[in-house]
């Protein structure tokens, strides 16, 4: 049944259709919806009914202060949401190219990675490919990598993922560990070689679930300080993560990675705290069959200092 409503969609649906199912789960109203797109409101009446003869399903409720998605109409509502988000990158895309980019590179990263190694790269790639766009999403490995496994994407800067899909390969570029981190003026900040035990008291800033900083500190923090108590937030967000450190005895756990970054503000610190918890490398995800020129030119720099890294006497 999902193949001939697929099939259905793709030969009768027309991409205005899937608009106009966006626009009126936004509006609520045929009538704004209409307006905002420009069309009569028998036009987009129609062109509703139409989509919903073509799926076979009724996908909005009228009530009366306007209409809403019936669950065939949510479900469908958010995929034609992911289409028209898509096209519209898409759109910046060709703009760019229109405007003169030679181009576009799209990347994925997590935000160790931007840090880390994205941000890096930038200055000697444009250096030498000044009119390439550059498309750049921010986002757990968990939400990128699908994206590039279906081509949405040319490559993702991440942590070494568990496994891959066939064909494409994970690059390690960049060792990395855990640090605990807190505000400059943090009553442990300055004491060298503190026991994970002095943090006793202490009020945690949790890593986002589903990643390695969460896995490290259910094991080895909770395992020594088992009433830790912590902020009912979790964030990726440094921003965010650099105001809650000013909170009273706030601490948490942060890639090395990423920590020259929140220190240029001067607000954030590293505590000197015997913990060792290695991290899996950050590097970049791509098909191995086909990587794209401008990744290879913008890998090159990392690739060096990797190479010199591993070179006794360098």
């Amino acid at each position: 049944m999902g193949k001939v409503l697929f099939a259905r969609m793709a030969t009768h649906g027309r991409l205005r259709q899937l608009h106009l199912l966006v626009v009126l789960e936004d509006c609520g109203s045929i009538v704004r919806a209409a307006a905002q797109l420009h069309m009569s409101q028998s036009a987009a009446t129609q062109a509703l009914a139409e989509f919903e003869r073509v799926v076979g399903m009724r996908l909005f409720d009228r009530h009366a202060r306007g209409i809403r998605p019936t669950p065939a109409g949510h479900a469908l509502t958010s995929a034609a949401r992911s289409a028209m988000a898509g096209l519209a990158e898409a759109a910046e895309s060709l703009a760019a190219i229109r405007q003169g980019a030679a181009t576009a590179l799209r990347l994925g990263a997590i935000p160790a990675a931007a840090y880390a190694l994205v941000s890096g790269l930038l200055g000697s790639f444009y250096a030498t490919h000044p009119n390439v766009h550059l498309e750049l999403q921010e986002d757990t490995g968990a939400r990128l990598l699908p994206l590039l496994t279906a081509g949405g994407l040319d490559a993702v800067f991440c942590r070494a993922p568990q496994s891959l899909p066939e064909g494409f390969v994970f690059e390690p570029l960049l060792d990395d560990d855990v640090v605990i981190v807190a505000a400059a003026n943090h009553v442990l900040a300055g004491r060298p070689h503190l026991p994970l035990g002095a943090l006793t008291g202490m009020r945690w800033i949790l890593p986002v679930m589903n990643i390695q900083l969460r896995e490290i500190f259910e094991t080895q923090v909770l395992g020594v300080l088992r009433d830790a108590q912590w902020f009912p937030v979790s964030t990726l967000s440094l921003p965010v993560l650099e105001g809650l450190l000013q909170q009273p005895h706030a601490v948490s756990l942060l890639p090395r990675s990423i920590l020259a970054g929140l220190q240029t503000s001067s607000r954030v610190c590293r505590l000197d705290v015997d913990l060792w918890a290695p991290l899996a490398p950050l590097g970049v995800a791509y098909l191995q069959a086909s990587p794209p020129m401008l990744l290879q030119a913008l890998l090159a720099p990392a690739r060096q200092a990797r190479v010199l890294v591993g070179v006794p006497g360098t």
